[in-house]
């Protein structure tokens, strides 16, 4: 152990020498051509710089540091320059105007660290989703879409095997009046591990929100790392992952306006190598402020006002606590709601959007599609018919606008089927269950464009029936039972008994007969075209209990139990030998291989030809059973005159 230790710090003091030369190159190369350092350089330089592993010389030059960092996080701003926002949700189903990157984690000094940022992916730790990807597979408690609510396409980002490094993201875009809301969603897998892990071992996710100098947006900022012990807040548990479902966050930029914001997302897993951290990302940038739902009041006059999603906590100065209220409208009334940042711990990011009711005038056109039979209303009017119509909607003297309307009626379509099922089954049309023979007419509903259906269903149930009869029989070892399956009415079904095995004589009959051994439960499976039906039988085997032997008899000549014989049970083949003794022991009867349980091959109390005195007799019986063991029997009888 103690070499294993000393190689281990050889190896640590090796490590660390490298690096110091490698950084002392690069500084002579900034001493005298200070703009040519490449990216892999200052990424070095900031390495050693969170290692807190310097040479001499860099102690002299810590006033560049910060300008190296900055010449750094300008590097990696001019690389990831989003200009169009169109694909900063990934809906062009690629990664474009995003910079991906992966690399290695781990922890030193009781921190986590992430290692040398490499451009590029590996894998598939930067995978672009779509709907078609359905749910998260690892998941099942509860659903988690790999595509954000509203999405057509998110991405997920980092390991879904293994641990020991990151995968992330990277993009900048210049804030404009229309896009100063940065609006994200998210959902996290995190394996949490059952060997020890302490907390800054594990694995984490982070979003990170920038201005152009480099520094982070702490309000705004997410950043979780599972606890050594118990559930990350925000999270729920499903053996040994804990996840958090999509969650929405906002980001307010309007104090950014003509200035780059850069975003980056980060997944990692454990340092130990064992324990992966993907998240699922997605993103879009709106107008930072609230909204009316509609033009107009409705006919009641209120009006329903709604603030971003994805803060953590909001409170409108009517003092209600949700993102969507409903106010009585009143042209220049203002209202207000304070939000604060979804990553925030302190009510001090909180930031405030305000809302002024004003006049509104304005015309829209709507095209509608409607369904034969369905109506569409514009204010206080119903249309059912197609055509253009022409409405005017005031209210309250807060809104004029004009609607027209190109209302177009689809038709419904009509179709007739006919189906068969089995007698205790259901036929689903639509909303119904069907379990019974006749005909149905069900109008089956479709959201738009798509028209009801009005479906006749003629139902046809298919029957047949098994034998009434005892389920529970019994019988002796060596004896056979029959079974009896035989459906009606008469039709071609097929019949499967089991156990398929030597005791059954015919496993594919109707009627069959069986000889177990044991006590044995068949099944027995008959099937038409179409239905299927199950039965059983519990078969007793008892075993033989031989044979039975009167204690007294009176041969007296008045034909009743003149005469001493054994009783054999059906697995007796026959006696052997019955043989009866005096109370000297002296043998007065023998008899040989003569059957069980008749009269006419046993004693009838005489020795030689002269009646026996009253008395106790003894009695010796060799049994032979059906599979031809021997069984020995003693006993006493009574002759009694």
């Amino acid at each position: 152990m103690k070499e294993m230790l000393l190689c281990f710090k050889k190896s640590l003091f090796l490590q660390k020498t490298i690096e110091r030369q490698r950084i002392t190159n690069i500084l002579r190369l900034y001493q005298y051509q200070p703009f040519h350092l490449n990216t892999s350089s200052i990424l070095l330089l900031k390495r050693l710089y969170d290692l807190r592993i310097f040479p001499k010389q860099i102690s002299s030059m810590k006033r560049i540091l910060p300008l190296l960092f900055f010449i750094l996080f300008n590097i990696l701003l001019s690389q990831a320059q989003m200009t169009d926002l169109s694909n900063i949700g990934f809906e062009l189903g690629n990664t474009s105007g995003w910079v991906l990157s992966y690399g290695p984690v781990y922890d030193s000094n009781q921190q986590f660290f992430y290692g040398p940022d490499i451009t590029g992916t590996r894998g598939r730790e930067h995978y672009v989703t779509s709907l078609g990807d359905g749910r998260d597979p690892k998941i099942n408690v509860e659903s988690i879409p790999m595509v954000a609510p509203g999405s057509t396409h998110s991405i997920r980002i980092g390991n879904t095997e293994t641990g020991n490094r990151f995968a992330r993201l990277r993009t900048s875009f210049i804030v404009t009046s229309e896009s100063t809301l940065f609006q994200y969603k998210f959902a996290v897998v995190l394996e949490n591990d059952q060997s020890g892990h302490l907390a800054f071992q594990k694995p984490g996710f982070t979003i990170i929100i920038r201005n152009q100098t480099g520094q982070e947006l702490v309000c705004n900022s997410f950043d979780v790392q599972l606890y050594k012990d118990g559930t990350a807040d925000g999270f729920q548990s499903q053996g040994v992952y804990q996840y958090r479902n999509w969650t929405t966050g906002a980001v307010d930029l309007r104090d950014y306006i003509g200035q780059t914001i850069s975003v980056e997302v980060t997944a990692h897993g454990c340092t130990k190598n064992s324990h992966e951290g993907y998240a699922y990302f997605d993103a879009e940038c709106i107008k930072s402020e609230v909204k009316a739902t509609s033009i107009c009041p409705d006919p009641d006059g209120y009006m329903t006002l709604k603030a971003p999603d994805g803060f953590k906590k909001y409170t409108w100065n009517t003092g209600e606590t949700t993102p969507t209220i409903k106010v009585k409208a009143k042209l220049g009334d203002q209202y207000y709601v304070k939000v604060v940042p979804l990553g925030s711990i302190s009510d001090a990011c909180e930031l405030r959007l305000d809302y002024i009711i004003k006049y509104q005038a304005g015309t829209s056109d709507l095209h509608i599609s409607i369904c034969d039979g369905q109506k569409f209303t514009v204010e206080d009017q119903d249309y059912t018919t197609p055509g253009q119509f022409i409405k005017n909607i005031n209210r309250f003297g807060i809104c004029d606008s004009t609607v027209t309307l190109n209302l177009s009626v689809n038709p419904v379509t009509l179709f007739t089927q006919n189906k068969t099922i089995c007698q205790g089954e259901a036929l689903k049309v639509g909303t119904m269950n069907y379990t019974t023979p006749g005909t149905y007419v069900t109008r089956v509903t479709y959201p738009n464009p798509v028209c009801d259906s009005i479906i006749t269903t003629h139902l046809t149930v298919r029957n047949f029936d098994l034998p009434t009869q005892t389920h529970d029989l019994s019988m002796m070892l060596g004896d056979s039972v029959e079974l009896n399956a035989l459906a009606s009415p008469v039709g071609n079904y097929i019949y499967e008994w089991s156990p398929d095995d030597n005791s059954v004589i015919c496993a594919n009959c109707a009627e069959t007969w069986v000889k177990p051994t044991e006590n044995t439960t068949y099944k027995v499976t008959v099937n038409d075209d179409l239905c299927k039906k199950e039965d059983i039988f519990h078969v007793k085997v008892n075993t033989c209990s031989t044979v039975y032997a009167p204690q007294a008899f009176s041969p007296n000549g008045d034909s009743v139990n003149d005469v001493f014989f054994i009783y054999g049970a059906r697995c007796v083949r026959q006696i052997k030998e019955l043989s009866i003794y005096d109370r000297w022991g002296g043998n007065i009867f023998i008899k040989e291989n003569i059957p069980p349980s008749d009269e006419a091959y046993g004693w009838n109390g005489t020795y030689h030809g002269q009646n026996a005195p009253s008395g106790i007799y003894t009695f010796k019986v060799l049994i032979e059973l059906s599979d031809g063991a021997i069984v020995k029997s003693q006993g006493a009888v009574t002759l009694l005159r």
